[in-house]
């Protein structure tokens, strides 16, 4: 079907939905390809405000773009309104750059950024007229590709995605697409793609896939010309990553294993790549992203060296570190920047050091000092409550804490000044490749008796408070460590009604508990269940590239309640991150 047919279909429908902007297409920097023989739809399974903000479908999409013959489409997850709309009108899923339907493309590409977004992953293969099973389709079906972090556990999607891709995509990205361009059937492209040793096909069977690994990590793969959002989206800012991975060694921490080891961009390359970004962009604000940015070795010469050219430029670091993060923010500083975020995770050394946060309370305090000395009248500080071994002496730390940090807020601007502190405390959800996939979640009563604590406790001026619901952090950690039965309950789930299940106005309980019962099992048993360390793991043919056994000492570790140091200066705590070329590589060590 051509853009010419769908299009009065379309805006028809855009008359009658909610931010008809979300669908509309033509953003600053879009591409379009018309002439190119390979076709790719690339997918954030979330509303559009929400997956334009995302960097690597950013990457993605420049990278297919720029730097091959195929052409890089995208769509996000239609509204409720939207969808609704779409099925009643038989209109399919179209990418938001020419309105073409998905299904004609050669690859739909889908992220996996978050559990509680894989209903939406059936929702966007229904809406595209797609079988929702891939034992069901045919020549006349795209390839669906599915990547990101929680793909590291393949198996609650394997019924519905035809390949996952492990790791890191710029190199694999291309060969997969020459692929395409060679093979023209579905069978063949599967074959040929099997062989791909990052990809995992579940029709192929569980054989071992390995982690891909952008090792160079060169600047020639970031966005040039990020698409600008027409609509409003959580982050309106040009972004460049300076560093990819992290040793930190944080028990609870996924992304900590799945990125390993630690790469650094050169500090030029990163302050020529913002300063174009913003040029092409219009935006002024620049956000310096990693997974602990002020754990860049260079991050204070690259924040000099930017506001040297441009300086009043609105500086944000999204990640900081309680001990390495008030250099940076003294560096960063200005009459702009006015909120800051810090993670302790943990407000008692006892658990700092079981989930090997190595850092102290003085730490903690001489960093909040630095943040309300810089200027900042916003601090917000992250915890997690239910985290293994807890204790209520951890939860009153917490308040203890926010107490403190009001405490010190009042000291640089008086017990009536105009600052926050705010505590936010999510709910512990083990997750697959780390040391706490072993582990259970807290039950959901434990966790709502301290939650209902932390709001007695934590009131008064200059103080706030977030948490995260229980139900929805259940239902992640359900999925999270799932197998292919967990698949059957998503797909239950999901014909019931379930869509946009982080948005809690959209989360339906009750589809979820239905659905593990008609499978014979129980919603919140699957989430606090405690793994044998000696059973195999539904994830255990993908290989991190940080070995089992590696993880498994780290368990042990965490119930003698000893941290483990930092590769980077503790020396190598052979994880089996750093293989080959593949290692540790920072610009100012």
């Amino acid at each position: 079907m051509e853009q010419s047919s769908l299009q009065p279909r379309i805006e028809r429908l855009l008359t009658q939905v909610e931010k008809p902007s979300r669908y509309i297409g033509g953003e600053t920097n879009e591409t379009v390809k018309p002439d190119a023989t390979v076709r790719v739809a690339f997918a954030y399974p979330d509303a559009y405000e929400v997956g334009i903000s995302n960097q690597a479908l950013q990457i993605l999409y420049g990278l297919v773009n720029d730097r091959t013959e195929a052409a890089a489409e995208r769509v996000y997850c239609p509204w409720p309104d939207m969808a609704d709309a779409m099925r009643r009108d038989n209109v399919p899923l179209f990418t938001l750059e020419t309105w073409r339907p998905v299904r004609d493309v050669d690859l739909f590409g889908i992220t996996l950024q978050a559990e509680l977004t894989y209903s939406n992953v059936l929702e966007l293969i229904d809406l595209a007229q797609i079988p929702v099973r891939s034992a069901d389709r045919t020549d006349a079906d795209p390839i669906i590709l599915a990547g990101g972090p929680s793909a590291s556990n393949p198996m609650p999607l394997a019924h519905f995605v035809d390949a996952f891709f492990m790791g890191e995509a710029e190199e694999g990205m291309q060969q997969i697409i020459a692929i395409l361009d060679e093979v023209k059937t579905r069978e063949e492209r599967l074959d040929r793609l099997n062989e791909l040793p990052f990809l995992y096909l579940p029709a192929r069977g569980e054989q071992p896939v390995e982690r891909a690994i952008f090792a160079d990590f060169s600047i020639d793969t970031a966005p040039t010309k990020p698409v600008v959002p027409y609509a409003s989206a959580i982050f309106s800012r040009a972004s460049v990553e300076v560093m990819r991975g992290c040793t930190r060694g944080c028990r609870f921490c996924h992304a900590g294993t799945w990125y390993r080891p630690v790469r650094e961009r050169k500090v030029e390359d990163v302050v020529t790549a913002g300063l174009a970004q913003l040029e092409c962009t219009g935006y002024d604000e620049l956000s310096l992203t990693s997974l602990a940015t002020s754990d860049y070795s260079g991050v204070s010469r690259a924040i000099r060296e930017i506001k040297e050219v441009k300086p009043d430029l609105h500086l944000s670091l999204p990640s900081n570190r309680v001990d390495t993060g008030p250099v940076a923010l003294a560096a960063a500083a200005n009459t702009r920047q006015r909120s800051i975020t810090m993670a302790p995770e943990a407000a008692t050394q006892r658990m700092r050091d079981i989930i090997c946060k190595t850092i102290t309370d003085e730490m903690i305090e001489n960093a909040i000092d630095s943040a309300f000395a810089a200027g900042y009248t916003s601090l917000k500080l992250y915890f997690m409550i239910g985290l293994p071994l807890e204790t209520f002496a951890e939860v009153q730390g917490i308040v203890d804490l926010g107490f403190k940090a009001r405490e010190i807020g009042r000291k640089h601007y008086g017990e009536g000044g105009k600052f926050t502190v705010h505590v936010s405390a999510s709910n512990f959800v083990p997750k697959p490749h780390t040391p706490f996939q072993w582990s259970g979640m807290a039950p959901p009563d434990q966790l709502r008796v301290k939650q209902d604590y932390l709001r007695r406790a934590l009131k008064g001026r200059q103080l706030k408070l977030s948490l995260h619901d229980v139900r929805t952090s259940m239902l992640e950690g359900a999925l999270g460590r799932g197998d292919s039965i967990t698949g059957d309950v998503l797909e239950a789930a999901w014909r019931a009604g379930a869509r946009f299940d982080a948005w809690s106005e959209h989360h339906r309980e009750e589809f979820w508990r239905d659905a593990f019962a008609a499978a014979g099992r129980d919603l919140e048993v699957e989430a606090t269940r405690e793994r044998d360390p000696l059973d195999p793991l539904p994830w255990d043919h993908v290989r991190s590239g940080v070995s089992k056994e590696f993880l498994l000492d780290e368990w042990w570790q965490s119930r003698a309640e000893r941290p483990t140091g930092d590769c980077r200066w503790d020396g190598c705590s052979d994880c089996g991150a750093c293989v080959g070329p593949v290692r540790n590589r920072l610009v100012e060590a």
